[in-house]
């Protein structure tokens, strides 16, 4: 019985293999086992984070040195120590657009709705934006100094003006402007240090050369 079952099978094998051989010796290719052979396809790319799409990855400046040469601090505090070291090697970046900052701010507020208020709000941020286009060596850091040495001008200001003011002489009043004044702070140093990294992005993405090639193409077309 099983030798009589065998006989087909083993008959059918040898017609694969004789087929198989008169294709190998065409140049041709079984059907059925290029199928077998065929590669997968490939996997789709994985969709990246929303920030990575925003803000692509960036070289670093060509030309510039490491900002931490000669930094030689190894302790706990690391971090803040490093910040601290950097803020007076740049200080046009930090004080310089603070005060700026400072200066168009007060306008602003002073002209809430006017022209001339409108124009001093695109400065009092482009002076954060620049803060960090200017401090290369670490650009979100330089927007937030400007925007907190900025700030504290500001308070100073407001404190001075509102010093003599009958309506604010009471605790309650000057509780309800102690709180603006540090919450409004608050939102401005957050602010400072997103502008401040844009201004560093913006600046060395245009440096690129990749960036710069591409924008010729485009220019071209």
């Amino acid at each position: 019985m099983t030798k009589r079952s065998s006989a087909p099978r083993d008959a059918e094998r040898r017609a694969e293999a004789r087929r198989r051989a008169r294709l190998a010796a065409q140049g041709r290719v079984d059907e059925g086992e290029a199928q077998d052979q065929a590669p997968d396809a490939p996997a789709r790319p994985r969709p990246l984070p929303l920030l990575q799409r925003l803000f692509p990855p960036a070289a670093p400046l060509p030309g510039k040195p490491d900002p931490l040469a000669g930094f030689a601090y190894t302790g706990a505090l690391r971090p803040v120590v490093q910040s601290l070291w950097l803020i007076p090697r740049n200080l046009y970046a930090g004080i310089g657009m603070g005060v700026l900052w400072a200066a168009s701010y007060v306008v602003t507020v002073q002209n809430t709705g006017s022209l001339v208020g409108t124009i001093a709000s695109f400065v009092s941020f482009g002076s954060l934006v620049a803060a960090g286009w200017l401090g290369w060596q670490r650009p979100w850091l330089y927007g937030f100094v400007a925007a907190v040495l900025g700030y504290l001008l500001y308070a100073a200001y407001v404190v001075y003006i509102f010093a003599g003011d009958p309506s604010i002489a009471t605790l309650g009043a000057k509780s309800e402007l102690a709180k603006y004044l540090f919450v409004n702070g608050l939102l401005q140093a957050g602010i400072g240090a997103l502008a401040g990294f844009y201004g560093g992005y913006l600046r060395r993405r245009l440096a690129d050369p990749a960036t710069r090639q591409a924008s010729a193409a485009r220019r071209r077309r």
